[in-house]
């Protein structure tokens, strides 16, 4: 019996950007590769469903909740600037007075 072969994310998203960007018909790289053409495919449905870009995705979704953060403390730091030089500018006016 046969083992199976598996094939890495990376494998299968160059496969299907060959054969998307049409550098390549699906069944010249099933040929050169010795893959079913259904194979490919499958590949193109789960890369349309940008299933092979899950860890960039998670990653993506990291910085953006990081992003809204510094975001909110930056506006709070301005929010307390200008604050800070309302009173500072009140108290130089009763000094003067």
């Amino acid at each position: 019996m046969r083992k199976r072969r598996t094939f890495s994310k990376e494998f299968k998203r160059k496969i299907v950007e060959t054969v998307v960007s049409g550098q390549a018909s699906a069944a010249e790289i099933a040929r050169e590769y010795h893959i079913l053409p259904m194979s490919i495919f499958n590949w193109k449905k789960d890369y349309k469903a940008e299933k092979f870009f899950e860890n960039d995705n998670v990653r993506v979704r990291e910085l953006e909740r990081l992003v809204g953060e510094l975001t909110v403390e930056n506006r709070l730091l301005k929010k307390a600037k200008n604050v800070n030089n309302k009173k500072i500018k009140r108290e130089v006016k009763n000094d003067n007075n």
